[in-house]
């Protein structure tokens, strides 16, 4: 066997030191870009539960307007339902952003669970499952695949 010198393995020593330095800079860097992304994510959330809070404000059923494209409509609902179609599309943004958090890693699976347990709740509130129906098509597939892996107690 051939003796390695003292200088070359301290090169060897730097050189690996050099590159574990490297990979975890990469990967520092790429958590932080996921956080950023969050933080996008939930700034957009907070906007449309924003401007939807308005329409409740007023009485008006957002829904007629962003969904069904019927603003005639908007105000023919007493307020209290308005303002509970309003409060259903709030709770959906909400999980929307909670799914994309979860699915960067960004929140602990004991709380996604338990999001999910509450998100079941409002499944079943099936006098909004036409709103989820529609907005269902705006998700990411993996949020629709754990809203229809929940139990349905509307198609009794």
């Amino acid at each position: 066997m051939r003796n390695i010198a003292i200088e070359d393995l301290i090169q060897l020593l730097g050189m690996v030191g050099i590159i574990g330095s490297l990979i975890f800079v990469g990967l520092e860097m790429r958590q932080s870009q996921r956080i950023a992304m969050a933080g996008q994510q939930m700034e957009r959330t907070a906007l449309l539960i924003e401007g939807n809070s308005v329409f409740t404000e007023a009485g008006l059923d957002w829904h007629s307007i962003a969904f069904l494209d019927q603003p005639e409509l908007a105000d023919t609902y007493p307020s209290g339902i308005a303002g509970g179609r309003n409060n259903y599309h709030s709770v959906l943004f909400t999980y929307e952003n909670d799914y994309f958090q979860f699915s960067q890693g960004l929140m602990p699976i004991e709380v996604w669970e338990a999001k999910k347990a509450a998100l079941s709740f409002f499944y079943n509130q099936c006098r909004y499952r036409e709103i989820l129906n529609i907005r269902k098509a705006f998700f990411p597939d993996g949020l629709v695949k754990v809203i229809d892996a929940l139990q349905d107690n509307c198609a009794q």
